[in-house]
């Protein structure tokens, strides 16, 4: 069986929670076995002890979610640049692929900015999937009416 292992970079815990049902369900549609890392990269390790040790907590609440979707799940929290990090844990991980939650609509602070999904997706080495809260799910299709019409019109030409 195909090990698949996926990073699931943590930036902001309102918004994975609320993208963790997409993702979950997008994990259980890869053939083979998943083993997915739950990423959180602090900014220096001057950070205190105490948000050390919530962002830990958290994240294993994360983790049992997944974890109850009988997916392999491990949490980890590396110090340093969160794309390098990112980037970095994939590329010892060997992922399949890494795995953000992104919603402008959060505090700027809090924000995965697009520079930071750029900056990760030049730099990694396996595809990175964007989940944004809120919006379809990704198994979900928009399409105007009249381009399905075409579509239509164009399978019956043939």
């Amino acid at each position: 069986m195909t090990r698949k292992n996926v990073v699931i970079a943590v930036t902001d815990l309102k918004v994975m929670k609320k993208a963790l049902p997409n993702v979950v369900e997008w994990l259980k549609r890869l053939s083979g076995e998943v083993q997915a890392t739950l990423l959180y990269v602090l900014a220096s390790s001057e950070e205190e002890a105490e948000e050390v040790e919530g962002w830990g907590a958290r994240l294993s609440e994360l983790a049992d979610e997944i974890a109850r979707q009988e997916i392999e799940v491990e949490v980890k929290l590396r110090v340093g640049s969160l794309p390098e990090e990112v980037v970095r844990e994939a590329e010892e991980t060997e992922a399949f692929a890494i795995v953000v939650a992104a919603d402008d609509r959060v505090e700027p602070s809090r924000m995965l900015s697009p520079r930071i999904i750029e900056e990760m997706m030049s730099h990694a080495s396996c595809p990175l999937v964007v989940f944004k809260p809120k919006l379809l799910k990704f198994t979900d299709t928009v399409a105007p009416t009249r381009v399905k019409r075409r579509s239509s019109a164009i399978e019956q030409n043939y």
